[in-house]
């Protein structure tokens, strides 16, 4: 996903979440389907219950975890990128 680190992404309201031991599970009514990630996807899922920028996801996922910031950027963007491509999360960026 190309985005500027501005840009806020959110969950989608039609998508539901459950914990699976560090995993979510998701549930697109919309789609009808499911769709699964692992822990560091999780914890990006949970800081999506309000609209956050990529610079804040990656500020609390730092805090979490031992990456430096071009890495965690490079791959928060790219699971953010496939989340939107099956629509499990929406990228609003500023005009």
């Amino acid at each position: 996903m190309s985005q500027e680190s501005s840009s806020a992404v959110y969950s989608r309201s039609s998508v539901q979440g459950s914990a699976l031991g560090d995993e979510i599970v998701f549930f697109d009514e919309r789609a009808g389907k499911y769709f699964a990630t692992g822990s560091v996807g999780a914890d990006i899922w949970s800081l999506l219950e309000r609209p956050m920028t990529m610079d804040e996801i990656c500020e609390a996922l730092m805090e979490a975890y031992e990456v430096d910031r071009t890495t965690c950027f490079q791959q928060v963007s790219q699971f953010l990128g496939k989340m939107a491509e099956i629509n499990l999360v929406e990228v609003v960026t500023p005009e």
